[in-house]
């Protein structure tokens, strides 16, 4: 059976992306796929949701980053035992890679994050979107949403999160996470704001699916 088509976001912390795809999920009628991704890898792997959330876009070598920090390599710092086992990014991304796969031969889906645009870089019906926003504008937005405590906490956020999506991009496809040759659309919602983002979009998959 032929997969169903697919609509990808690619987002950048605070820059709304995940609204855009909530959005255009309902516009069109379509599953909306982020945390259920994640829900449905760590059914099939047996690991919490909590836990596997801890390892996404996170670079493969993040295991031996913790095992550094817990001590298990220093002998002047003490043992301290892992809650859970991190997962590789490689290895989790296969999983919920499989799990996107499954979604999109279910029903068309709108995808948010989880390298989407990779896992499903082969299917022919897919729209790969990426989002991003003014940084500033996605800093403060952290603080009105009350994501964070203040524009200090905010700022290092984004930058953790921005480091930390590109080198889960990096590791598991070799690609350049900000190339725009990687995505069909590019917006920067801190231009058009939020609701032309979402219109251009849905424009874009109702010509390049052909809906109605």
């Amino acid at each position: 059976m032929d997969p169903h088509p697919a609509i990808t976001i690619s987002r950048t912390l605070g820059s709304g992306g995940t609204e855009a795809g909530l959005l255009v999920a309902r516009r069109l009628g379509w599953p909306f796929c982020d945390r259920r991704i994640l829900r449905m890898a760590a059914g099939a792997s047996g690991s919490t949701v909590a836990g596997l959330a801890r390892q996404e876009e996170r670079p493969s070598g993040f295991l031996e980053q913790v095992m550094n920090i817990l001590g298990f390599g220093s002998p002047e710092a003490p043992y301290t035992p892992m809650l859970e086992l991190p997962m590789y990014s490689r290895d989790l991304f296969q999983l919920e890679r499989q799990v996107m796969r499954e979604l999109v031969e279910r029903a068309p889906s709108v995808i948010v994050g989880r390298g989407g645009f990779v896992a499903l870089r082969d299917l022919p019906q897919a729209l790969h979107v990426s989002i991003d926003a003014d940084r500033d504008l996605r800093i403060q937005s952290l603080v009105r949403r009350g994501k964070q405590p203040d524009l200090e906490a905010a700022r290092k956020a984004v930058e953790v999160s921005d480091r930390g999506r590109a080198g889960f991009i990096k590791d598991i496809s070799g690609l350049d996470w900000h190339d725009p040759r990687n995505f069909d659309l590019v917006l920067d919602l801190s231009r058009g704001g939020l609701d032309a983002g979402v219109e251009a979009i849905v424009a874009e998959a109702r010509r390049r699916f052909r809906l109605v």
